[in-house]
């Protein structure tokens, strides 16, 4: 099999090719601390983008804030916990080829300053479960 690159925010271990998109306006309406505005002195717009990088697009506030919304963007970079993302498939197909492979892609990041931290209770000797 081919080795495919892959990106942060896409999968590409089967035939789907699925990406990870963030809604900026889901940002805005949480009140996400990393989410900056600048002007333009020029034209007076508003724009908006992530801190932290988890989506590299500057977007135009008043599409981001529009009846409808903006829509989704690439995931750029490592998402956050409370970071609002769907995931989209390219291709739609059917059989063993179009199976997921990486259930994980699905599931918001666990390490990182920011990660959530995931823990086993069971006694890994003994196999039960501690209090």
């Amino acid at each position: 099999m081919p080795v495919t690159r892959e990106k942060v925010g896409e999968c590409r271990q089967c035939r789907s090719f699925c990406d990870k998109m963030v809604e900026p306006r889901g940002c805005l309406e949480m009140g996400c601390r990393f989410l900056y505005s600048f002007g333009d002195a020029l034209t007076g717009t508003q724009y908006v983008g992530c801190m932290q990088q988890v989506f590299r697009a500057t977007i135009e506030l008043g599409a981001v804030t529009q009846a409808g919304g903006f829509g989704g963007v690439k995931m750029t970079g490592r998402s956050l916990p409370h970071c609002p993302f769907r995931v989209e498939r390219a291709y739609d197909g059917s059989g063993e080829r179009y199976d997921c492979v990486n259930r994980r892609f699905f599931d918001c990041v666990d390490e990182g300053p920011e990660g959530l931290r995931a823990f086993d209770l069971r006694d890994i000797s003994s196999g039960s479960v501690g209090v």
